[in-house]
């Protein structure tokens, strides 16, 4: 048998990056299902509602990224 140290379950980060990262989680779990249109309209309505604003900023952050890359994939963002 070996002896094992354990970590902490929060890795150093604070509450409001865990939300973060939760929001950014789910918005990536929701981006297998929904269209960007749809994740858009998700997120619109989770920046509105949700009592948690560090989740939905990490939801809508994601969102923003993905919306980004389609961009770029298109040709209608120039690369800055």
């Amino acid at each position: 048998m070996t002896t094992m140290t354990i970590a902490p379950a929060t890795g150093g980060f604070s509450a409001e990056d865990l939300d973060r990262f939760a929001g950014r989680a789910d918005a990536y779990d929701d981006h297998g299902l929904l269209t960007l249109q749809e994740l858009n309209v998700r997120a619109e309505y989770i920046t509105d509602l949700h009592p948690n604003l560090p989740y939905a900023q990490g939801y809508s952050a994601y969102v923003k990224g993905v919306q980004r890359e389609q961009e770029l994939i298109s040709g209608r963002l120039g690369v800055a």
